[in-house]
């Protein structure tokens, strides 16, 4: 039945139930049977939802879900997880059986109120599907009957039985269900800058949980090998937050979870990424001897393949180069990082999670400069990174505004420079102010000279980040 007419058929049964008083249960139940939807649908349409309308509503209640893979539910090509399911068991009021997940196994007559599917205008209408326990019983009476027509309960027990079978003969996941999750892990590296890490966090587990239980099933190979890219990414992805959040530790374990996944799709690229991902961990909090030598591995393992990593795995390592002392080297891998960016195409240079753009290089140009005292050279970078920049990414532009105090550090412009630290952490929202942001804060006061500890501007970035409530974070 084409979209527009379930739609329209569901608003007649609104209307029709509001007239009679049908329970909510009567109407789900009436819109399944009589427009061929799934019990999940038949409960959005029962509310006149769209789709982007219920995951709206679903994330108020505590879950987060995409438009893609509430379809994909709702179409019974996926599951929802554990926690999705009793998200929307919120969502409608109601039990995983009335969405159509699960069995009532409570003995017939034991409800008080037992639900009937109310009669309509239309005397042939279809009866509601049936539940798995009454297939048997359904698919028995064919046996002794007769027609050129099958009901739709008898057609839903005959389609049940053979989705069934062919999940137990291949248990592999459809090419479109794949492809909803490819970009539901592409829709994170959209979401970097605009969304709280602590939100990304928690979607992308969810979202791996469920990935982890497709391969916990048979797949065929190209599947499988799929499904490990969008795990892989999905465990940065969770590296990538933990680490904003200044959870390093554990950022760890993730990425090296998100290696073992990659390890098994064959992807030279994918796995140079991760590498570099995890080397960011190391040059923010203490370790640039560590975070060069990751660097130095990532670059060597992107090798001459046109990728992001070929470009920002040297970029990374000239800043913890330059951090080491080593000014010449760093300048030299800087170099490398350069020819790399101009042979990546578009595909490569227009992510910021995911990629490496022009902004993020400019950046870490200005960076490495900044380190190396170069600081006309470091503020002309910075100051045209940050002017690529939308006014609401906001981690990467507080990371610049803290190079850029460090910069005028540098030549002595104390004042100006915790005016700049002050305005970062002043503007940036509560929800991004997260740990690497009040770490590199640190730095910052930790670089001015003890002597202009009474400047009032130098004292007030002091006592802003004294009441941050983010602890200091160790190397």
């Amino acid at each position: 039945m084409p979209r527009a007419t379930v739609r329209q058929d569901a608003a007649r049964l609104v209307a029709q139930s509001d007239a009679s008083g049908w329970s909510s249960w009567q109407l789900v139940q009436s819109i399944a049977s009589q427009c061929g939807v799934s019990l999940l649908q038949a409960a959005r349409l029962a509310r006149g939802w769209t789709l982007q309308d219920a995951v709206t509503a679903l994330t108020e209640v505590g879950q987060r879900a995409t438009v893609q893979q509430l379809s994909s539910w709702e179409q019974g090509t996926s599951r929802p997880s554990d926690p999705r399911l009793d998200g929307l068991c919120r969502l409608y009021q109601t039990r995983p059986d009335r969405l159509g997940f699960g069995i009532d196994y409570t003995p017939s007559g034991t409800e008080q109120h037992p639900a009937t599917v109310p009669t309509t205008r239309d005397e042939h209408a279809a009866e509601p599907p049936v539940a798995a326990d009454a297939r048997h019983a359904i698919l028995r009476s064919l046996l002794g009957s007769a027609g050129v027509t099958l009901p739709t309960p008898v057609l839903t027990a005959l389609a049940s039985v053979r989705q069934e079978m062919t999940q137990t003969l291949t248990g592999s996941v459809a090419d479109t269900t794949i492809d909803q999750w490819e970009d539901s892990a592409t829709e994170y590296g959209q979401a970097y800058q605009h969304t709280p890490p602590a939100e990304i966090l928690g979607g992308a587990v969810l979202d791996f949980a469920e990935v982890q239980l497709l391969l916990g099933r048979s797949q065929h190979a190209d599947h499988r090998s799929r499904l490990c890219h969008v795990a892989a990414r999905l465990a940065a992805t969770t590296g990538i937050a933990l680490v904003a959040l200044g959870e390093h530790r554990e950022a760890r374990g993730w990425f090296r979870c998100a290696q073992l996944a990659a390890e098994e799709t064959g992807d030279r690229a994918l796995r140079a990424w991760l590498v570099a991902r995890e080397a960011v961990i190391p040059f923010y909090f203490g370790a640039p001897a560590s975070a060069g030598r990751l660097a130095e591995r990532a670059r060597l393992l992107a090798g001459n393949t046109p990728c992001t990593t070929a470009a920002w795995a040297p970029a990374l390592e000239a800043r913890s180069l330059a951090r080491m002392g080593r000014t010449d080297d760093a300048r030299q891998a800087m170099t490398l990082a350069e020819r790399a960016f101009a042979r990546l195409d578009s595909s490569h240079t227009s992510d910021l999670a995911y990629g490496y753009t022009e902004r993020q290089l400019r950046w870490h140009i200005g960076s490495m400069y900044t380190t190396l005292g170069d600081t006309r050279r470091a503020q002309l970078a910075l100051d045209e990174a940050l002017s690529l920049y939308a006014p609401d990414e906001h981690l990467d532009r507080a990371l610049i505004a803290m190079d850029q105090a460090t910069s005028l550090i540098g030549v002595g412009e104390i004042a100006t420079a915790a005016q700049v630290g002050m305005l970062a952490l002043g503007t940036i929202p509560a929800e991004h102010r997260t740990g690497i942001v009040v770490s590199r804060a640190r730095d910052v006061v930790a670089a001015i000279p003890a002597r202009a500890a009474r400047i009032p501007l130098v004292a007030d970035l002091c006592e802003l980040i004294a009441t941050e409530a983010v602890p200091a974070l160790a190397g």
